[in-house]
């Protein structure tokens, strides 16, 4: 069988207890050959078993699913392209080096501090973060995730259109592609428990506290989504399914690239890369809450998992065997 040590992998994630609930679907050339649900939803304060096409936080995420996408959308119509500077459009941002593409890539060097950052308003906390970031040391010289990449390319994107980036992702990009229940605004009853919080379970919050406090206007994280929908969106990305496709076929080419500045580095539109057996290019993704996808746009293999491995609380274990995960696909992907 096709992706046998992946497969066996993944169910690892419940066989060592890494998170309690596991929802995943594994494509061989536009094929699911693995699609299963298993573990629970919930074992704090009571156990609740996971449903299928329960809806799950799947944080980062939200980064290629909505925010790139948009800005890819941008790019289309002429209005803005990826080697504008970032002070064309956020004169809060002084350093004129700082690209679109830089961005994208997570080549910025962005860093900063925010005081009692937690206990910040929307408002308030896009101040401080315009007030407290520099682009150091690593600008184009290392990829170094940063949310407050997308932070800024999600107000970039409200500066241009005048709405709050989440609002766009829902009508541009979500709706778009007929993801019928991913959504910002989820309903407590149909999401699984994503963690623990000051002794309370939390279902249907964003997990990540700067989405939690920037809520509509945030672009880095707080989507919730369910299995269903992440199939429709990875037809979508391996050409499968562009009957509704919210971007061109040249602008989705971009996808298959490098897009760093400097040629010494790697990263495609917000996703890593990686490189196959076979030489071909790998996208791959996670979400903070214990969520990953993979993809080759040439084989047309896939793998999307879905769990609450920060239910209770975060599974450290989780991320050791996901890096395994990671190499054992681009060994079997032909």
């Amino acid at each position: 069988m096709a992706f046998e040590q992946t497969i066996q992998q993944i169910k690892e994630i419940i066989n060592q207890k890494l998170a309690p609930g596991l929802d995943y679907f594994v494509m061989e050339h536009g094929q699911i050959i693995a699609d299963e649900t298993v573990g629970y939803a919930q074992l704090n304060p009571s156990k609740i078993e996971l449903k299928q096409n329960q809806l799950f936080d799947v944080a980062s995420l939200t980064k290629i699913m909505g925010t790139v996408p948009v800005i890819m959308q941008l790019i289309e119509e002429n209005k803005v392209a990826l080697d504008d500077r970032v002070s064309e459009f956020l004169p809060q941002i002084k350093d004129d080096r700082v690209l679109i593409r830089h961005l994208v890539t997570h080549t910025s060097g962005v860093e900063g501090w925010i005081e009692n950052r937690d206990e910040l308003n929307a408002s308030e906390l896009r101040e401080a973060l315009y007030e407290s970031i520099s682009f150091g040391a690593w600008f184009n010289k290392k990829v170094v995730y940063n949310d407050y990449n997308f932070l800024l390319l999600g107000f970039i994107a409200e500066r241009i259109l005048h709405q709050p980036i989440q609002n766009l992702i829902q009508t541009s990009i979500l709706n778009e592609l007929g993801l019928s229940e991913a959504t910002f605004k989820p309903s407590p009853l149909k999401t699984v428990s994503t963690e623990v919080r000051n002794d309370i379970t939390t279902r249907g919050l964003v997990h990540d506290p700067k989405a939690f406090s920037l809520k509509e206007h945030s672009g880095s994280a707080g989507l919730f989504a369910i299995k269903s929908d992440l199939l429709v969106f990875i037809q979508w990305m391996l050409g499968l399914n562009t009957d509704k496709s919210p971007l061109t076929q040249q602008t989705m080419d971009l996808f298959d690239s490098n897009q760093t500045a400097n040629p010494d580095l790697s990263r495609s539109m917000g996703w890593a890369i990686e490189q196959s057996g076979e030489g071909n290019m790998i996208l791959r993704h996670s979400g903070f809450t214990g969520t990953f996808i993979l993809l080759d746009r040439k084989t047309k293999n896939a793998v999307v998992v879905l769990t609450n491995r920060v239910h209770p609380a975060p599974n450290i274990d989780f991320l050791t065997l996901r890096q395994q995960i990671y190499g054992t696909f681009a060994r079997e992907d032909k």
